[in-house]
């Protein structure tokens, strides 16, 4: 587990005590957008989810949009959804882009291979800045390769077509997830497939032709869906009923949540605060507070049904996550302190 060192100096110090007082907080409230994979009403919101020791409870759950399939969901920064599509050509061979209330934006096409379009299933952005790189992967359908597409204000350029990425090395090439750690610079991917714990996990670089290269670090491991935890700086991934938490500084998984049997984990989101809300495709919701260790597999858990095929959830924090506009005073205390040297990114083992 990597965590930042507390600040020294005066006013940091302070401001540090009550980030740490606002971490530790139980219960934690928030907002959560998810999709079904069964076509019909296929995405979601939940206006309030509030996850108290081993309890969770749901105000709100609403359907806002439906799309021609729906898997992988993250936020844009222009503040609206981007949702992959799935498989099976045409509008489900897409990424669409939509409001939080449910008006379609844009749509980009995924490539066409031989007969047929590639899936659009999980979603991954290199950052929040309007000109990043998306990525969708095709979870199966398309062998050894991905797709990227670059953000154009902030948003998706309606009826383009994303490129192509060919993927090589590592013992399996169907990549299934894909999270960018900005602390260390690396991307990281994850094989598993659906409810799989036998996946591997590894890292990509991306290369000149449109080209990733696969390292792989681990095998038999369950990384299907893939989150980036700001809180402890590590990877969370997860498939079946298992939950891995790995630390790239040492390249251990440093803990692990086992669920109920029955439980299909897709993909999760960390809140950076020391909470983590994984969705399972059998329907249920879990939550995780860690807060107080730093660990997935310590502290208290919930798990509730929240709805019939459920698929992934948006990010909470990081890249992907809702857009949240910095306030002037707290951009101004940022700078002041920044010119003390002491919001670097520290990391250490506690």
């Amino acid at each position: 587990m990597r965590r930042h060192n507390a600040l020294l100096y005066g006013t940091a110090t302070l401001v540090c005590t009550l980030c740490a007082a606002a971490a530790q907080a139980d219960p934690v409230t928030e907002q959560l957008f998810y999709t079904t994979y069964n076509g019909g009403a296929n995405i979601d919101e939940v206006t309030s989810v509030t996850l108290s020791g081993s309890t969770l409870t749901f105000t709100g759950n609403q359907n806002i949009a439906t799309t021609t399939g729906a898997d992988g969901i993250l936020f844009l920064p222009d503040g609206n959804l981007a949702i992959g599509g799935q498989g099976g050509g045409g509008g489900g061979a897409q990424i669409h882009e939509i409001t939080t209330g449910g008006v379609a934006v844009a749509n980009v096409n995924t490539p066409f291979n031989g007969s047929t379009f590639d899936g659009s299933y999980h979603l991954a952005l290199s950052s929040n800045s309007p000109t990043a790189t998306l990525y969708t992967l095709c979870n199966g359908e398309c062998g050894a390769n991905f797709s990227r597409t670059t953000l154009v204000g902030s948003g998706l350029q309606n009826g383009t077509t994303a490129t192509n990425i060919t993927v090589n090395g590592g013992t399996s090439q169907d990549v299934r997830g894909l999270i960018f750690d900005p602390v260390n610079g690396k991307w990281y991917y994850g094989t598993a497939g659906d409810g799989s714990t036998a996946g591997t996990f590894g890292t990509v670089t991306f290369g000149p032709g449109n080209t990733a290269t696969l390292t792989q670090l681990l095998s038999n491991v369950p990384a299907h869906g893939l989150t980036f935890d700001p809180f402890t700086n590590d990877i969370i991934f997860s498939s079946g009923n298992m939950i891995d938490q790995f630390d790239p500084t040492s390249g251990l998984i440093v803990s692990t949540f086992t669920g109920l049997a029955g439980d299909a984990y897709d993909q999760s989101a960390a809140d950076g605060h020391g909470h983590l809300f994984v969705a399972s495709n059998n329907g249920n919701l879990v939550g995780l507070d860690y807060d107080s260790t730093g660990l997935i597999g310590t502290g208290s858990s919930a798990e509730k049904f929240l709805a019939a095929n459920l698929d992934d959830i948006a990010p909470l924090s990081g890249a992907g996550a809702t857009p949240t506009p910095e306030p002037a005073s707290l951009a101004l205390l940022a700078t002041g302190l920044l010119g003390f040297g002491v919001l670097g990114r520290r990391r250490n083992r506690v």
